[in-house]
């Protein structure tokens, strides 16, 4: 938990979104979350970063609880409050992994979009989606973010090629997970799965998966690429995008994934 802690108080969340290689994960997910998420639902949204999507939801109109484990993210979240007017949002510094101060139930929608792939000890993960559960009402939907093994090697190679090695490769394809001090780590403490494992997770718990897909597809590897696009021909590719982006070939090359189950 520490060394997640401090990656984020050095990283600066508020740059994610804004390049469209990057901005392209967000569009997608809250196109996909549109199909499901009722009107004036109550949101809890887990590893909330700088508050992103938190802020998008309350600007709808929804009532947003928004919890993260860094202080100075939280403390960002609310300093940004003040640019916005009559929305519901609280920001609360916590983890995940303990949701205690919350009933059971009290919520209709659980996002919880980087939790799941910082979390590398196995038990503390399934306590994340078993918690996240608890929380939910019947029928209400959780939205779990998790970054898939396979687009790791085409991104080290186009981007930091001195961790192709056997053991970084080993560590992510074998064991699932990076310790952010460790020497075959390039990140902090990360979690990587596969588009078949996280179904198989999922339906380990008393859940029906409504939607499964790619919310960057390639462009977290094309980046420079796709940031040298005009708005027309992003455009274009964003269309592209969207049209293929639950196709189970480019689900199984996107950084992020992003499972929807509904509770049963």
């Amino acid at each position: 938990m520490e060394e997640i802690i401090r990656f984020y108080d050095v990283v600066d969340e508020e740059q994610r979104f804004q390049r469209n290689s990057r901005r392209i994960e967000f569009l997608t997910s809250i196109r996909a979350l549109e199909e499901v998420i009722q009107h004036s639902s109550k949101i809890l949204e887990l590893g909330a970063g700088t508050g992103a999507y938190s802020f998008h939801y309350a600007d709808k109109g929804h009532v947003v609880t928004a919890l993260d484990v860094t202080p100075s993210n939280i403390n960002k979240i609310n300093e940004k409050k003040s640019n916005y007017k009559n929305i519901s949002l609280k920001a609360i510094v916590g983890d995940a992994t303990d949701l205690s101060q919350f009933e059971s139930g009290s919520f209709n929608t659980v996002l919880c979009f980087g939790p799941y792939y910082h979390v590398i000890d196995d038990i503390a993960r399934l306590k994340l989606i078993e918690e996240s559960l608890r929380v939910l009402a019947p029928g209400g939907i959780l939205a779990t973010a998790y970054i898939n093994k396979h687009s790791v090697v085409p991104m080290l190679v186009k981007k930091i090629p001195n961790f192709i090695n056997d053991g970084t490769i080993s560590k992510v394809m074998d064991e699932g997970y990076l310790k952010a001090r460790d020497p075959e780590s390039f990140w902090t403490d990360s979690h990587y799965t596969t588009p078949n494992e996280i179904e198989e997770l999922m339906n380990q718990f008393d859940v029906s998966i409504v939607d499964h897909l790619g919310t960057d597809g390639l462009s977290h590897t094309l980046d420079n690429e796709i940031d040298k696009l005009s708005e027309q021909k992003f455009e274009i590719y964003k269309n592209y995008h969207f049209k293929t982006c639950r196709d189970r070939s480019i689900l199984g090359m996107s950084t992020h994934g992003l499972i929807i189950c509904r509770k049963n």
